[in-house]
C-alpha cells in the first residue's frame, strides 16, 4: 500500500513538474473580443516566467496597425492560469480607442506533443469595463 501510494505522489510531483517547466516561454494565438469591441479578433503573444506556482510577463496585442505590451502577474492554480495585467509598458493606438488592462483564467490543455492555453478575459479602459472575449494560445516552440 505504501508502494502504491509512494508511486501515486511521484507521478503527480512529476506531472506537476512538467507543467511547470512547459509554462515557460512564449505562447502565440489570438485573443477575440464580443461584439461592439474595437475588432472581434487580435494577435496575441504572453511570455510567461514561473516561480513555483507564481508567474510574471508580458501579453503582446495587436490589430491592424495598432498595438499594445502589457506586465502581468499571476499564478497557477492546478491546470488554471490565474493573470492580471497590472500595467501598459508601451502602445500605439488610434485617436478614439483606448486599451484594456486585462484578466482571466486560462486553462493548461496538452493534445498529442502541443501544449495550449485557452480561456475567458475581461478588463478595464480608462473609459471603464471592457467588452469581454477569449484567449486561444498555443506554446512556440523554441528554434536554434
Amino acid at each position: 500500500m505504501k508502494n502504491l501510494i509512494l508511486l501515486a505522489f511521484l507521478s503527480f510531483s512529476l506531472a506537476l513538474s512538467a507543467q511547470n517547466n512547459e509554462l515557460n516561454g512564449k505562447w502565440v494565438g489570438v485573443l477575440t473580443q464580443q461584439e461592439g469591441g474595437f475588432r472581434q479578433k487580435y494577435y496575441c503573444e504572453i511570455t510567461i516566467q514561473q516561480k513555483g506556482n507564481k508567474i510574471t510577463g508580458t501579453t503582446y496585442v495587436s490589430v491592424e496597425k495598432v498595438h499594445a505590451e502589457m506586465a502581468f502577474t499571476g499564478e497557477v492554480k492546478g491546470n488554471t492560469v490565474v493573470f492580471k495585467e497590472n500595467r501598459i509598458i508601451q502602445y500605439s493606438k488610434l485617436e478614439d480607442m483606448a486599451w484594456c488592462l486585462k484578466w482571466g483564467n486560462l486553462t493548461l490543455k496538452k493534445k498529442d506533443t502541443t501544449w495550449y492555453l485557452e480561456g475567458m478575459w475581461d478588463g478595464q479602459s480608462v473609459y471603464g469595463p471592457c467588452i469581454p472575449g477569449k484567449v486561444f494560445l498555443q506554446k512556440e516552440v523554441p528554434r536554434a
